[in-house]
């Protein structure tokens, strides 16, 4: 008969409840800081009618043992816990939970609450010596952190760094030499000297920008650079849509498979570039060592996105005690993905649903000071709260490949030959130069074949400067590729002012023609480039040809939504059936007023 061991202990912590929760949530870094071992989990299954994850690890280095882990319950900057039942080893099952009260704005009451459970004097001996004590450097783990001032690294963890300064330095100078800020490699090159393992591995570029105080736009271009350099190597991440978990990853375009799978959430799903295909980056070994091994997999870190996530027994009904967050999200039961709308309603003091085999019952659940739920199944069930809009600091494909940067330094970053896959919404400008077969006639092919190269060199620019891509060039024609909308207008409007310096430097002067439409495309390997094609793309060179040249062709709907100034140009809506198309469409020709874009 298995016997326990309870412990219960509260300090209070120098640091604001938001850093404590980030700190210990971190699981995978906390277990490895306070020293328990590595282990290496399975895919999660539900053989035993509740969600759980196979186990193993050697502790001490030599006792081998295997448990069942159940996934966390936890409800963010509050508490989290989780079971283990041992199935190998002289423990039986432990129930941890680290709970956080907020004190004041700058002071935070931790508590660390355990129940174990062992088999044998050696397990006793075991937790005694060895487990508890190691689960009390939680306590060291924040406090270090405090000390640290600046949360990460903490003290522990700054002695095992190890940098090839060498390497770095030379890293450094290349980086400054690029005419990159030289504030902005300095934090970064501090970032791989001294921040943990953690913050060197999985880097996401937005994230980084937003907690050292740069603008996304420096932060992408400095770690395509790096990755460039060989500081940085990067890889794409394939995330669950329901989950948001990353459930494979490619080094390389052309491993992009069409469809993964997804264990926890129990289905195939297909990706896209908009949500789907994340580029993350990592430090290179050969300038700084980093541990690789795993010690927790499960921890609320792991699901940014979750505010909260319970275990429902079978046939029960659980209470949770819930502060109102003003914004709607989503119930969600992990496992089968049944989803309704988690709606914001000030002051309810109660509310409701069941879960059923099939789903669940009420159509949406209203945020109140008490839930409950009702189990009505045969098993355990996972209810996971989630906000619904995806990660704000994810740096997607769609977004990263309708970069210029990106193609010039990863020209070789395509798809495998025949994957089509989603990009998302995208806007595509085309450019054409107006009468340009009697430019050749008027100055010959040498002369006109030089003005539309620096025609081209100067429109590639703009194009640059505005966060977009040239895709291909066809002619005299480009086709150019942007995630923001806004951004391919003002490199519309950019290109047309030009025009005039332009002239300047050719032998002959030209005339552009602009169009622009937005939607949805498809992106292939053509020929060894990424490129893009779909109705959205049709569209774009069908408007373009609607332009007279120093003008700028768009779809009504879309000048609608991007709410111009008046000031930048003047706006004439006309009606015309495209080629190919059956129904007339609603379009605006757009004069720059040129003196406005100076």
């Amino acid at each position: 008969m298995a016997k326990n061991i309870s412990m219960k202990e509260t300090r209070l912590v120098n640091l604001p409840l938001e850093i404590v929760w980030e700190l210990v949530s971190d699981t995978n870094r906390l277990n490895r800081y306070i020293g328990l071992f590595p282990v290496s989990f399975s895919p999660f299954t539900t053989g035993t009618r509740q969600l759980i994850r196979k186990a193993k690890g050697k502790a001490f280095g030599f006792v081998e043992v295997e448990w069942e882990e159940h996934v966390f319950e936890w409800v963010r900057g509050s508490f989290y816990s989780v079971e283990r039942k041992y199935t190998k080893g002289p423990v039986e099952r432990v129930i941890w939970k680290v709970s956080l009260e907020k004190v004041d704005e700058r002071v935070t009451n931790m508590t660390l609450t355990g129940v174990f459970e062992y088999r044998s004097l050696i397990g006793k001996i075991a937790l005694k010596k060895g487990i508890i004590p190691q689960l009390y450097q939680t306590f060291s783990y924040v406090e270090d952190a405090a000390a640290t001032k600046s949360q990460v690294p903490t003290l522990k963890e700054q002695k095992s760094i190890q940098v090839n300064e060498r390497l770095l330095q030379d890293a450094e100078h290349h980086l400054k030499e690029l005419s990159l800020e030289r504030n902005l490699v300095d934090s970064f090159i501090r970032t791989i000297r001294m921040e943990s393992d953690e913050a060197v591995t999985s880097i996401q570029p937005y994230r980084w920008a937003f907690e050292h105080g740069f603008t996304k736009q420096q932060a992408v271009r400095l770690f395509l650079f790096a990755s460039e350099t060989g500081v940085l190597d990067y890889e794409w991440s394939l995330m669950c849509p329901n989950c948001r978990v990353a459930k494979d990853h490619a080094s390389v375009l052309k491993d992009v498979k069409k469809t993964v799978h997804c264990d926890l959430c129990g289905v195939d799903f297909d990706l896209d570039f908009e949500n789907y295909v994340e580029m993350t980056f990592h430090v290179n070994g050969a300038i700084r060592k980093t541990n690789e091994e795993t010690f927790c997999i499960n921890g609320p870190t792991n699901s940014p996105h979750t505010v909260g996530q319970f275990r429902i027994p079978p046939h029960a009904i659980t209470h949770i005690p819930w502060s109102s967050i003003p914004k709607d999200m989503q119930v969600r039961l992990v496992k089968y993905n049944f989803k309704i709308p988690f709606i914001f309603q000030p002051n309810m003091e109660s509310s409701q649903i069941h879960l059923q085999p099939d789903g669940i019952t009420e159509p949406f659940l209203i945020q109140s000071r008490n839930i409950s739920i009702v189990n009505e199944s045969d098993e355990e069930l996972v209810v996971a709260f989630e906000e619904t809009r995806w990660d704000e600091f994810a740096l997607t494909a769609r977004e990263v490949t309708s970069l210029q940067l990106f193609r010039d330094l990863l020209p070789a970053e395509v798809l495998a030959p025949g994957m089509q896959i989603g990009v998302g919404k995208l806007t595509i400008l085309f450019t054409d130069l107006k009468d340009s077969t009697q430019l050749y006639e008027r100055v010959g092919d040498a002369r006109a074949y030089s003005d539309v190269q620096k025609h081209f060199t100067s429109l590639g620019s703009i194009i640059r400067a505005h966060e977009g891509t040239i895709v291909k060039t066809i002619g005299d024609s480009i086709m150019a590729a942007f995630a923001s909308n806004i951004q391919a207008l003002y490199a519309a409007l950019e290109i047309q002012s030009s025009v005039s310096s332009l002239n300047n430097l050719l032998n002959n002067p030209v005339t552009i023609k602009v169009g622009l439409h937005e939607g949805p495309v498809i992106a292939v390997n053509a020929n060894g480039v990424l490129d893009y094609f779909g109705r959205t793309v049709n569209m774009a060179a069908r408007v373009q040809q609607q332009s007279t040249g120093g003008d700028i062709v768009l779809k009504k709907n879309l000048f609608d939504e991007l709410d111009m100034e008046e000031s930048l140009g003047t706006a004439k809506e006309f009606s015309t059936t495209l080629h190919g198309m059956d129904s007339p469409i609603q379009l605006v020709r757009l004069t720059p007023i040129l003196d406005a874009l100076d």
